[in-house]
């Protein structure tokens, strides 16, 4: 069974489905069994969409033809990616597929929603119609990231149904990006990886560190699969496993950065630019992961901090945050068995209690994770 670009899938391995104490792999330990470096050229593109968008002055025509027709990857474009469909491609199992489709599609169906969203913000018509150019730039550097992401996930769900250890590994390279030196000097950036490494250097937790446990435990599934010593049905569920673990660190992650900017779009003194920057952010941070979500949440969120429909006369400082945090808490399944003490965000969000009005007996750190993150900074925008 071919994976993108005509690869085989991929494995999982064993562990818990664990995510939020730091019991994870070190992040540059999972090296591909099989050849994906081609495959992991597409977070270059990414990459120098981004840089583009980053000058002064940008040459939008440049990040598009880049979108649409690829620089890096001539076999695969981002806009190919974005559009992937699912069941033509001969996936068995669609409901991550609509999952997401059924927060984030126009119709709630079959409508690409990925690619709609990326060429409205890069072109600033349709529903980013009268919107600042810095939330279309930052709206469309991010949903780069969820494009790569949902492509990531396909090749997971690829490699469960088909048992083939390449899918596993052409998962890896779309969340990665480049992992071999030879291939270019920008090792392990561009993809939502980089996002992991950043919430977690903020938040005191290792998701990142999880899904690579996940990955590594994938190989170890195959291995022992050749070996004689699991049937196909016992890899295929391992793998089932190992990718709900790895979706769950990922569901972390960008629900931590929903928090953030949630918060950081509302406060009080930013300027306009800076306002929509981090609000374009947080939405489209919240998009990576809403499939993940449970589907209450989603909506909600989706609904409130969409900044498509909404102006400036819509932000109340703390209030969006704080009706969000307050979801979290009342459905107390984020997704994938995650509670707002999993991510740990008072390590973050010191002020998150008296800000939202949070009984003093809710748990809201995780006692199983680690470093110090320095709490929230006052800083107008952010990087990953």
């Amino acid at each position: 069974v071919a994976g993108d670009g005509g690869g085989d899938g991929g494995g999982d391995g064993g562990g818990d489905g664990g995510g939020d104490g730091g019991s994870g792999a070190d992040p540059d330990s999972y090296f591909p069994n099989l050849d994906v470096r081609d495959h992991s050229k597409a977070a270059l593109d990414q990459i120098d969409i981004s840089n583009i968008i980053d000058e002064p002055g940008h040459d939008w025509s440049e990040a598009i033809d880049i979108y649409i027709n690829g620089r890096n990857r001539a076999s695969k474009t981002f806009q190919g990616m974005a559009r992937k469909d699912w069941a033509a491609a001969g996936i068995q199992d669609l409901s991550l597929y609509e999952a997401y489709a059924t927060i984030l599609s126009a119709t709630g169906s079959g409508e690409p929603f990925l690619d709609s969203f990326n060429l409205d913000a890069l072109y600033r018509n349709n529903t980013f119609e009268g919107q600042s150019e810095k939330m279309c730039d930052i709206s469309i550097k991010k949903n780069l990231i969820c494009t790569g992401l949902l492509y990531a996930q396909y090749e997971g769900v690829k490699a469960i149904e088909n048992n083939n250890e390449k899918n596993w590994d052409e998962m890896f390279a779309f969340w990665n990006g480049v992992y071999d030196s030879r291939v270019d000097s920008r090792l392990n950036k561009g993809g939502p990886g980089s996002v992991q490494s950043s919430r977690d250097s903020e938040f005191g937790t290792s998701f990142k560190e999880e899904s690579i446990s996940a990955l590594l435990a994938g190989q170890v599934a195959f291995e022992t699969h050749s070996q004689g010593n699991l049937t196909d049905a016992e890899l295929s569920a391992e793998l089932q496993t190992q990718f709900d673990r790895f979706n769950r660190a990922n569901l972390a992650t960008f629900a931590q950065a929903t928090l953030k900017y949630s918060l950081n779009y509302a406060k009080e003194g930013l300027s306009s630019l800076s306002r929509d920057k981090n609000w374009g952010e947080g939405y489209t941070y919240f998009r990576c992961g809403a499939g993940l979500m449970d589907p209450a949440i989603a909506a909600f969120i989706n609904s409130l901090l969409d900044p498509r429909d909404k102006d400036v006369t819509d932000v109340t400082p703390k209030e969006v945050h704080c009706q969000i945090v307050n979801k979290m808490l009342e459905e107390a399944d984020i997704g994938y068995g995650l509670t707002l003490s999993n991510l740990n965000v008072e390590e973050y969000l010191p002020n998150i209690r008296t800000d939202c009005g949070i009984d003093s007996n809710v748990i809201l750190v995780d006692p199983n994770a680690g470093g110090d993150s320095g709490g929230d900074s006052d800083c107008d925008v952010a990087g990953d």
